[in-house]
């Protein structure tokens, strides 16, 4: 797939919490990516720039936008200057890039997708764009955080899996009290782990433990498919 170098323009932005938002691009028609894939821009801070890269939120199937999740850290570089973007703002882009992508020739019929804070990301497109047209296909999302805020689009994955049979989403946190499951991620991981792949996405240490756990239960490593964030 041809890396492409293009300006694209913010059309929208919405917060999904205190510090945590989704800004929409403009991309040309012609551009194409594969669900998991990430792309580059250019953030300026004064006379400063620096490439920062993110992961496409929105599905394939979307043409014409580019979907980022901008998760704000304090003191960041990127983050102080996207404090203060508006509409119609224009960024350098490029991509797509990255090979974490749904694993389309698999035989398998389970597909688990695990992740923590913005590491749901490249889930999101992958669900979005393979889960209806796959019904024969059993998919699985464990989803994790400290507290209940910070599972981004929590309310859309439940309504994926009411709408969906073959779609089960499990959320769990560790520093709060709720309903729901407790604990990290890697708590909830199935015993049989035959015949299924395993999608990791998120901080160092959930992607390390967790391919370490699978790997001591027997399942082959091609069969793990993983994106670090640092």
């Amino acid at each position: 797939m041809a890396i492409q170098t293009f300006t694209s323009k913010i059309t929208k932005k919405v917060f999904l919490n205190d510090d945590v938002f989704v800004m929409t691009l403009s991309c040309p028609k012609e551009f194409t990516f594969k669900a998991g894939q990430f792309v580059t821009i250019r953030v300026k801070n004064g006379e400063e720039s620096k490439m920062r890269s993110y992961s496409i939120l929105n599905p394939p199937s979307e043409k014409g936008k580019v979907d980022l999740c901008i998760k704000i850290i304090e003191g960041g570089f990127a983050s102080e200057c996207f404090k203060t973007i508006k509409e119609d703002d224009e960024y350098e882009m490029k991509g797509p890039f990255g090979h974490f992508m749904f694993d389309e020739t698999s035989e398998n019929k389970e597909h688990w997708l695990i992740s923590n804070g913005t590491g749901v990301v490249p889930m999101y497109s992958m669900l979005k764009e393979f889960l209806p047209q796959n019904s024969d296909i059993k998919f699985t999302m464990l989803f994790g955080s400290k507290v209940k805020k910070d599972l981004i689009f929590h309310e859309e994955f439940l309504e994926l899996a009411e709408k969906y049979p073959q779609f089960t989403y499990t959320p769990s946190i560790t520093r709060e009290e709720w309903d729901g499951k407790k604990g990290r991620v890697q708590a909830h991981l199935p015993e049989d782990v035959k015949n299924k792949t395993f999608y990791i996405c998120g901080l160092k240490e959930l992607v390390v433990e967790t391919k370490d756990i699978l790997i001591e239960k027997g399942v082959d490593a091609k069969n793990i498919k993983f994106e670090r964030y640092s």
